[in-house]
């Protein structure tokens, strides 16, 4: 059937560990058997905190041009197991998501909480989910595998990678400007509430710093990262075994915050504080090593990939972070990073960028694989 059809309309649903976004989409057909092109409404973000049915309301009510009644809603799920790509959510595929719950406190149990509460609300609509971990279907096995005993990998005690959605959208921007990223090696550093580092090699994901859950890798905000499991047998010891006090410290009280008193770059970097001064060293130290190690697993780095509300809008913890890389040949132009531009290298070595990512789009892109 030639021509255009118009009126389906999709909204894709975020949930973060603090806050809500959605975007609303268009689909826009010219062919009935080709793939619908999306065309983006309007876009939102509110803080998370109110009931889900609530939640929901007040999206819709911040969105400039709310999907009142859509006939598609696609929902962010940090951990999707051994599920990858798009899928239309049902039963089966809701109970495995629930069981994944404990592998990431912070967003899953929300995540699919909204997404009941939007099953609710819109009966009628064609739901549906994508995964953090689904870019990561691609890690080397040498990364897969945790050096675990056996009977413990076969439980799926494994690395499985998050920040998907984001890397899949920062390879995305970066590949409207230069396509060469796909051929060779590149590393990923997306810095945010939570920090990964991701190692691509001819487009794909081969190694990344997170492991079984969002805990892991590289240190946060507030997050630890990887510590000497030692640590955890003796603080376990210390609290008379609280696993789920020893998990909120975990996430809520290290990383910067854990040094410094809280996490905030914004607030950290102009802080003469020996505390904040050495929070700050530490992060910048521990991703310019993580950096490295990403290279090396791939043998070279092509290209240095910024991402998220730090590693997107701190230039001085770039600029500290390449300093420490300057013997991979990797070299800022000062300017070009202070002003915030898309690819700030001085162009006598790799290219290094600096992108805002959509997960968003990232979602709604998923839904047309079940549509």
């Amino acid at each position: 059937m030639e021509g255009s059809v118009t009126g389906l309309n999709l909204l894709a649903l975020n949930v973060g560990s603090t806050t809500l976004k959605g975007a609303t989409y268009a689909l826009e057909y010219s062919d009935l058997n080709a793939q619908p092109r999306l065309l983006e409404c309007s876009r939102a973000e509110i803080q998370a905190g109110a009931e889900p049915q609530e939640l929901l309301t007040l999206l819709l009510e911040a969105l400039p041009e709310p999907a009142q009644r859509p006939d598609v809603v696609v929902h962010r799920i940090v951990h999707g197991g051994n599920l990858c790509g798009g899928h239309e959510l049902d039963a089966a595929i809701s109970a495995e998501l629930e069981a994944l719950a404990p592998l990431a406190p912070l967003h899953q149990p929300a995540a699919l909480t909204v997404a009941r509460a939007a099953g609710r609300r819109w009966p009628q609509s064609r739901h549906g989910v994508a995964f953090d971990t689904s870019f990561h279907a691609s890690l080397a096995p040498w990364s897969r595998r945790l050096p675990i005993p056996t009977d413990w990998d076969a439980l799926g005690v494994r690395r499985y990678g998050f920040h998907g959605l984001a890397f899949a959208s920062a390879l995305r921007e970066v590949v409207a400007q230069d396509a060469t990223i796909l051929h060779g090696p590149a590393v990923f550093a997306h810095l945010g509430g939570g920090c990964s580092v991701c190692a691509v090699k001819d487009g794909v994901s081969r190694d990344t710093t997170m492991s079984l859950t969002p805990l892991g890798g590289v240190p946060g905000p507030t997050r630890s990262g990887d510590l000497d499991p030692g640590v955890l047998l003796y603080m376990l010891r210390q609290n008379g075994g609280d696993v789920n006090a020893t998990e909120r410290r975990l996430f809520h009280a290290g990383g910067l915050a854990g040094i410094a008193g809280h996490g905030d770059m914004r607030v950290l970097l102009p802080d003469s504080e020996p505390s904040a001064q050495l929070a700050v060293e530490l992060f910048t130290v521990r991703i310019a090593q993580s950096i490295a190690a990403m290279a090396t697993g791939i043998n070279g780095l092509n290209h240095l990939v910024f991402s998220g509300g730090i590693g997107h809008r701190a230039a001085l913890v770039r600029a500290q972070i390449v300093a420490r890389l300057e013997w991979l040949g990797l070299a800022l132009d000062t300017d070009l990073n202070n002003a915030g531009a898309t690819r700030i290298d001085a162009r006598t070595g790799p290219g290094i960028w600096s992108v805002a990512v959509d997960e968003e789009r990232e979602l709604a892109e998923s839904a047309l694989v079940w549509l």
